[in-house]
């Protein structure tokens, strides 16, 4: 083989798609509260990987989470997992305490017996000192955050192979969402406006309970698309269900809508389907990741996102819209059918 066919080849190797993580899954009936409509995703259980959630494991003891030095580093905590299985961080989820709360800038399989410096990002500005040796769980970050940093992160794992985000702009991220919630901090913690708005939440979590067998779900908020987020498995859904559901409760509640009609606009099965076969189509990027199996970054106009590939199986698949290009940069947006759409960017 010469040169440039080996180089063709590597290219076909490192661009696929997440076809084969979305194609077994049906929508079920869609089920709402307020201006939040939920479409649960059902299907087979993927693969057998044996792993546990890291609140789990921190609770156990068997994970610890802590700054990387006396010093700190902002974009990088040090996971020690010490037990004997895999452990799931995810995508968003919040990490409190040390120097500064830190949220995680992709979804990372820990291997066990390992120490692994994991990507994050802060979301509390305004603090750079110890209150907490050691990080506790935390939340699920809203929606909006998550495709913002899932966007940047992509772009900086094509060009870098770090999962690092645009700081400024998670930054800039939690201070929008405090000022639509109508919260403050004095360190412009995101976790403070969830104590401080969890009444507001509260009612979207006891309104939207698990729904018995799905291992995903698609989020519309006012009827425009915010977010999907698919596992390999059941179990893991219904485990982070309350955190999951109060973080799309965010981007509703700082969403409520202003227009005639739009909240009677609706998210539903069959939009949910078209969603999910057009994740399905987008080709990935195959990029690498600081733990077990590898990060797939895929990039459309109209929708972004990731995938976490660990021996065949996807563990987690989230997607955003793709607000960059909208002139009026308005959140959430809305699923766009096969008919309407232009054909994918380059990358």
């Amino acid at each position: 083989m010469n040169a440039k066919n080996a180089d063709n080849t590597q290219d076909t190797e490192d661009r696929r798609s997440l076809g084969f993580a979305v194609d077994t899954l049906d929508a079920t009936k869609a089920v709402g509260h307020a201006n939040l409509t939920l479409v649960p995703l059902s299907g087979p259980r993927a693969g057998r990987l044996d792993y546990i959630l890291s609140p789990e494991a921190i609770e156990a003891g068997t994970l610890t989470i802590t700054e990387v030095s006396e010093d700190g580093s902002v974009p990088e905590l040090l996971a020690v997992n010490e037990g004997a299985q895999l452990v799931l961080l995810l995508d968003g989820e919040e990490l409190v305490g040390a120097k500064q709360n830190r949220i995680m800038n992709t979804s990372v399989l820990l291997r066990p017996g390992s120490r692994t410096r994991i990507p994050v990002s802060c979301v509390e500005q305004g603090r750079w000192h110890h209150t907490t040796r050691k990080f506790a769980a935390g939340g699920c970050s809203p929606s909006f955050l998550r495709q913002r940093k899932s966007r940047d992160v992509s772009r900086q794992l094509r060009a870098t192979g770090q999962a690092r985000s645009d700081q400024g702009q998670v930054w800039d991220s939690v201070e929008e969402s405090m000022a639509s919630l109508c919260a403050s901090s004095p360190t412009m913690a995101m976790s403070d406006a969830v104590r401080q708005r969890r009444g507001a939440f509260e009612p979207y979590v006891n309104a939207l309970g698990y729904p018995r067998g799905a291992r995903g779900v698609i989020a519309a908020v006012n009827g425009r698309f915010a977010a999907a987020d698919v596992f390999d498995r059941p179990e893991t859904l219904e485990c982070i269900w309350p955190r999951l559901i109060t973080g799309y409760a965010m981007d509703a509640v700082a969403c409520k809508s202003t227009g005639p009609g739009a909240a009677a606009r609706s998210l539903t099965a069959r939009g949910a389907m078209t969603l999910l076969e057009h994740v399905g189509e987008i080709e990935c990027d195959v990029c690498p990741s600081v733990g077990l199996g590898k990060d797939w970054r895929f990039e459309a106009k109209d929708v972004v996102g990731q995938g976490l590939v660990a021996k065949k199986v996807c563990v987690h698949l989230s997607a955003f819209p793709n607000d960059e290009l909208r002139e009026n940069n308005q959140r959430p947006s809305r699923i766009v059918p096969p008919s309407q759409r232009r054909p994918r960017r380059n990358s």
